[in-house]
């Protein structure tokens, strides 16, 4: 009974996560970018990640081609120079079109507009929020190993961004669904320590006990 009740308390934090999600990932401070309050208000995350993940087809250039994953077409790349604060008709149509497939539970197509978005725009003002969202868009598709890599990026690259503690709980989600146990509690160890009091350390405090539960 009480292990039945640590992992339903899990489950019901993960899901009040998701739910929590959508008043604190896009904190106060964020205001630079036109739509990024409407997305906030707008979103409707699924609690838990799709049951199959559709794979990659890209192109070789040798009339060939192979199954990647979808971040190995797409890197960070570093700048001398801050990021504009301005942003382009072009670039804010970009991301918000990728934000409306991700609304839509597209998540594959919400993925490939991120990563178009990244490619086009890797220094812009929203590139931390296009970096988050490409993570959520593969978690939910089951691309736990491409969430990972998009959620260290922007924990690596943005460490002033107003997202790190949601990309930090939800990289602990993506290792857990991995199996990498002991890089999922580093990760919620993380929110734990950064953010003890915030929204973020209750679902992390949640899969911690359920992990100390299973041995791991």
């Amino acid at each position: 009974m009480r292990r039945q009740f640590r992992v339903l308390r899990g489950l019901w934090v993960v899901r009040g996560y998701n739910a929590l999600l959508i008043w604190f990932i896009l904190a106060p401070g964020i205001g630079q970018a036109q739509e990024l309050n409407k997305e906030n208000k707008e979103l409707n995350i699924i609690a838990q990640p799709a049951p199959a993940v559709e794979s990659v087809e890209v192109g070789s250039g040798s009339g060939t081609s192979h199954t990647a994953t979808i971040l190995s077409v797409v890197a960070y790349r570093p700048s001398d120079s801050s990021a504009s604060g301005a942003v382009s008709i072009e670039e804010q149509s970009s991301y918000d079109s990728a934000l409306g497939q991700f609304q839509q539970a597209r998540y594959l197509d919400a993925a490939k507009q991120f990563v178009a978005f990244l490619e086009d725009h890797p220094h812009s003002i929203l590139a931390d929020h296009a970096w988050y969202w490409l993570g959520e868009s593969r978690y939910l598709d089951r691309g736990f190993d491409d969430a990972v890599t998009a959620l260290t990026t922007l924990l690596e690259y943005f460490p002033a961004s107003t997202l790190v503690g949601a990309a930090q709980l939800r990289l602990g989600y993506s290792y857990h669904e991995l199996r990498r146990y002991p890089e999922a509690r580093r990760a919620l160890e993380g929110v734990l320590e950064v953010f003890p009091d915030s929204k973020f350390a209750v679902p992390a405090k949640g899969i911690l006990e359920d992990l100390d539960a299973q041995g791991h």
